[in-house]
């Protein structure tokens, strides 16, 4: 058998590394080859633009807490591989990594021989993992985010869910899922399924037509926040936010230890989706459950914050213009009338330059550099373009110098970008020994 160091790599590096394989005809052969796993437990399917990791993790932490054995299977990683697959909160064991990979390896080398548009990818067999593992631990419920889009998204390959959960739409895979966001809606609606109910945080009028004509196509009912269900901010605090919830259920004071006012729109989606999840499964919500749920939730690498030798270090995954603004405003509700030095680095296909204008608004100095990941920019162009923004550039090649620069510089450090890099960078100030910055 493996280590789990070497199937870490046989993941990485054989499956292949750094290529996405879209479509679903592998998933399903690799799936049916197993016996089907996926159909041992329903699911909450959840896509979306951004929040969509958020919105999981909530929704997790409130099916655990109503005692429901809960999967959660998420990506991309923050802290370790393990960390995408995990059961009430408790991420997968190496040894169950392993045990998994090695029942499966067989599969996988038959469908290889077939020739390698036929051998499955890294997203498509971590999934299976993820399947089988929830199937072996008699899970309740699974929450399933999506990987990219939904339509062709490996984890699609579900025939039906709970409920479907399309957080937002804004422009990221532009590639891949369209140029525009009413393309990119009909490619993150493809997990709507027959008769199943949809919830959705989509408030532009356009994009929430494609949500609703796909589900009235299926016969599914619809859900849009600021329309059937709302949450309402009465505090914001780091690390303790205080808001109402209005929907099937009216909750006053909920608090959540997500910062950002987007997270409390992401409780509100998560909460939604629960009382209809709930309403399946059991009698309904508990209100005390939902209090503890909330309060106990966990999602690193979303404007998490760290104090490093007495210095305030912000780490956020904000990667596309929309996160981007975000995140600004979010510095700007918790850090008021403060201008921080950033640490930033960016992938290739990442629309950096409007992420760069946005974030120039809240940056004192920024130190640019490369992501631990062969789809980096290269810091020196990055930096070019936030020359444009802000008197105080640098580059540095190297993620661990760059970090050190950066705190020298300032008492107050965001590092933002890419989730690549937050993983990277969160990894040196825990002190954690996986390299875990991968797709």
């Amino acid at each position: 058998m493996k280590t789990y160091s070497e199937v870490i790599q046989y993941l990485y590096n054989s499956r292949p590394y750094g290529k996405i394989k879209y479509g679903l005809f592998r998933i399903r052969e690799l799936l049916e080859r197993l016996g089907n796993p996926q159909k041992s437990y329903p699911i909450i399917h959840i896509t979306g633009t951004n929040g969509k990791g958020s919105v999981a993790a909530i929704t997790r932490s409130i099916m655990s807490s109503h005692g429901l054995k809960t999967g959660l299977n998420i990506s991309p990683h923050i802290t370790t591989f393990r960390e995408r697959i995990q059961v009430d909160g408790e991420y997968i064991s190496e040894g169950d990594v392993c045990r998994i990979l090695k029942n499966i390896e067989p599969v996988l080398e038959k469908m290889d021989r077939k020739g390698e548009e036929y051998a499955p990818s890294f997203f498509e067999v971590v999934t299976a993992i993820a399947f089988q593992y929830f199937k072996e631990g008699s899970c309740d419920v699974v929450v399933l985010e999506v990987g990219l889009g939904g339509r062709f998204d490996a984890s699609n390959v579900i025939d039906s869910s709970l409920v479907s959960v399309v957080t937002s739409v804004g422009l990221d895979h532009t590639g891949i899922l369209g140029d525009t966001e009413e393309k990119i809606a009909i490619e993150k609606s493809g997990i709507i399924k027959l008769e199943c109910p949809v919830v959705s945080g989509i408030t532009r009028p356009a994009i929430r037509r494609v949500v609703s004509e796909k589900a009235r196509s299926m016969n599914s009912p619809y859900f849009f926040y600021k329309r059937d269900f709302d949450a309402t901010g009465r505090e914001y605090a780091l690390n303790r936010n205080m808001f109402d919830y209005t929907g099937s259920n009216n909750f006053e004071n909920l608090q959540i230890n997500l910062n950002g006012e987007h997270q409390t729109v992401n409780a509100a989606l998560a909460i939604k989706t629960s009382e209809i999840a709930m309403g399946e499964i059991r009698s309904g919500l508990d209100e005390e459950k939902l209090r503890m749920a909330l309060k106990s939730v966990s999602w690193p690498g979303r404007f998490e914050v760290f104090s490093q030798d007495s210095k305030t270090v912000i780490l956020d995954g904000a990667h596309n213009p929309d996160a981007a603004r975000v995140l600004r405003r979010t510095v700007e509700k918790y850090f008021p009338g403060e201008r921080l030095t950033l640490l930033f680095g960016s992938l290739d296909d990442k629309d950096y330059e409007t992420n760069i204008k946005v974030l120039s608004e809240i940056a004192d100095s920024v130190v640019v550099c490369r992501v631990p990941n062969h789809r980096s920019i290269h810091p020196e162009k990055v930096a070019d373009v936030w020359r444009k923004y802000c008197s105080s550039v640098q580059f540095v090649e190297e993620h661990e110098i760059a970090l050190n620069k950066a705190l020298e510089i300032s008492d107050s450090l965001l590092v933002c970008g890419s989730l690549y890099l937050v993983s990277e960078i969160r990894n040196l100030l825990t002190g954690a020994s996986e390299h875990a910055g991968r797709y």
